[in-house]
């Protein structure tokens, strides 16, 4: 999630969608790798475009799960990034 994608948030609201800055890949592969987030890790996903290009979406209600899958690999000074 580094620099490749971020919180879809604003202060004072409970959306925590987290949008992955996937604009240099095909279609074909944003589609796939959505897919493979979906049926892999069970995370809620969708496409959106951005600028025309596509983006991935892990929506608001998969928060939690994609938290517990990555909080044993972010270090101390990295956590403050994340609500």
């Amino acid at each position: 999630m580094d620099d490749g994608g971020k919180l879809d948030y604003n202060k004072n609201t409970k959306n925590k969608s987290i949008v992955l800055n996937t604009q240099s890949f095909t279609d074909l592969e944003v589609f796939n790798m959505a897919n493979e987030l979906s049926e892999k890790f069970k995370f809620k996903t969708e496409v959106r475009s951005n600028k025309g290009k596509k983006v991935i979406v892990i929506k608001s209600e998969s928060y939690s799960l994609f938290r517990n899958k990555i909080d044993t690999h972010i270090i101390p000074e990295m956590v403050r990034k994340l609500p």
